[in-house]
């Protein structure tokens, strides 16, 4: 009795600060990557007490357990991603606590904020396409429609990187706080475009991976928001 009374005590505490915390940041999920008691995501109760995530990233979580430590793998690229684009900058990426994450700097809709939700949304895209590639997935696997015929006649086909599975979770996944109800029109939607120029750079960075990937995917976001007309990041 007195195991499940503090199970129940830290479940309220957990959902108060996440109360105190919502509208700070549409980004909040990657607190999945700091929360030190997040450990394996295996169960779908897991998702229930997990910091950072609104109603619909919570439904997400339980339909798709096997694949938020994915999730939460690219939640770490992004935010290591950050703190080295970054690093030489006056605001250089630091993490106020491991629940805000970056606290309220976001908020605006500066190119940081564009780049952070790029990074974000390409980092969800790349860590699941990834793990469904390692075939241990039940809900996903590699991409088996690639294929041809040589110059001989002879047919080929593959099992590729499902790079269409990975964009698809991650924009059901990390847009889903922007189509809450209630989220100012103008900033949502900037925000959506964002993640879009994040998940459209993955198909680049996995099919034609440069020297270094994360500079290959800084220097791809930064192409790719510029040339929509989005809030590209200049470097």
């Amino acid at each position: 009795m007195k195991l499940m009374t503090s199970s129940v005590h830290l479940q309220l505490i957990l959902l108060i600060i996440e109360e105190f915390w919502s509208g700070t940041s549409g980004i909040r999920w990657l607190a999945l990557a700091t929360v030190a008691d997040t450990g394996h995501i295996a169960t779908e109760e897991k998702c229930d007490i997990l910091v950072g995530l609104n109603k619909r990233q919570k439904r997400v979580c339980r339909k798709h357990v096997e694949l938020m430590d994915y999730v939460k793998n690219g939640a770490k690229m992004a935010i290591e991603e950050c703190q080295s684009q970054f690093k030489n900058r006056r605001w250089n990426c630091s993490m106020v606590d491991p629940v805000s994450v970056f606290g309220n700097v976001l908020n605006q809709g500066t190119r940081e904020a564009a780049f952070v939700h790029a990074i974000s949304a390409a980092g969800v895209s790349h860590a699941v396409t990834m793990g469904c590639s390692t075939g241990q997935m039940e809900q996903c696997g590699c991409d088996r429609t690639v294929k041809g015929t040589s110059s001989e006649g002879f047919e080929w086909s593959g099992c590729s990187h499902n790079v269409a599975y990975g964009n698809a979770f991650s924009e059901m996944f990390v847009d889903a706080r922007e189509r809450t109800k209630g989220k100012g029109a103008y900033r949502a939607l900037m925000n959506l475009h964002n993640n879009k120029a994040g998940r459209k750079v993955t198909d680049l960075l996995i099919t034609s991976p440069p020297a270094s990937s994360t500079r290959g995917l800084h220097l791809d976001i930064v192409r790719v928001t510029s040339e929509e007309g989005g809030a590209g990041v200049a470097f």
